[in-house]
């Protein structure tokens, strides 16, 4: 994601943080805003949602502890836990 060099001051002045903007960028609403922009809005729903997706993969990653697989040529061949 490259950035104005307004959008950093604005950024740095508000006190988002990088990982903050990819939040808002990967679950917020889309909307189109004045000049063809596209705007995201990280409401209520939206932080319900991504709390979701997270929940979920914190789930994925307690199933996968301990875990193997073994790729050739980018196929898996094999899975197993120690």
């Amino acid at each position: 994601m490259t950035m104005s060099k307004h959008a950093q001051i604005r950024i740095r002045q508000r006190g988002f943080s990088m990982d903050a903007l990819d939040v808002i960028w990967k679950f917020g609403r889309e909307s189109y805003a004045p000049g063809g922009a596209v705007k995201y809005f990280f409401g209520k729903k939206e932080h319900r949602h991504a709390s979701s997706a997270f929940q979920e993969r914190l789930q994925a990653m307690e199933r996968a502890k301990g875990g193997n697989i073994v790729v050739i040529d980018e196929t898996i061949i094999t899975a197993y836990k120690n």
